[in-house]
């Protein structure tokens, strides 16, 4: 008898995501919602004293019913902001977990993002190279048209070694000079 009651109860998230979906809430609601906070967070940001709220207001929920617009010709983006959201969430949780080693042994985890007062790029650069890694992972590419030489190993072949070529020299050019 508990059996069926656990049952009954693990069945009801399955069903419940399943109802979710059948009224369309990760396929309008959500890309709306999230649009309309993230062009309202910009543009209080970027117009703090040029603009009324009232009028960042009505210009992030006109953008967001865009938004939505966009969403029901192209439903492709329910799996890329669950894609998105997935992979990134593991990817945090595994940032999250080595910072937390690496904090228990005595590391200054600031230390790998700040000299100082001056941010370290080489650690930023590799942080933006796994958000784009993760971006296009979730299947960006699909919703972004890229052109067609973007996915050319030949061009891949070239920045890999320009990359390189780039870090020796930044090497090479960071060492201290000695006195003769």
């Amino acid at each position: 008898m508990p059996e069926m009651v656990l049952a009954q109860v693990g069945s009801a998230f399955p069903q419940m995501i399943q109802n979710l979906q059948n009224m369309g809430f990760f396929l309008y609601l959500f890309p709306f919602l999230l649009s309309l906070a993230i062009f309202y967070g910009l543009f209080s940001t970027a117009f703090k004293d040029k603009m009324e709220k009232s009028a960042i207001s009505l210009l992030s929920i006109v953008l967001a019913f865009f938004v939505m617009l966009f969403s029901s010709w192209n439903p492709a983006i329910v799996s890329f902001f669950a894609s998105l959201s997935g992979v990134g969430l593991i990817v945090a949780s595994g940032f999250l977990f080595l910072i937390l080693i690496f904090a228990m042994v005595g590391f200054n985890v600031t230390s790998l993002f700040m000299d100082g007062d001056k941010p370290r790029w080489p650690a930023i650069l590799i942080l933006i190279f796994i958000f784009a890694l993760i971006f296009f992972g979730a299947g960006a590419g699909s919703l972004i048209p890229l052109p067609s030489w973007s996915g050319s190993s030949e061009l891949w072949t070239a920045i890999f070694f320009i990359v390189i070529v780039a870090l020796a020299m930044w090497w090479m050019s960071g060492r201290e000079k000695t006195s003769s």
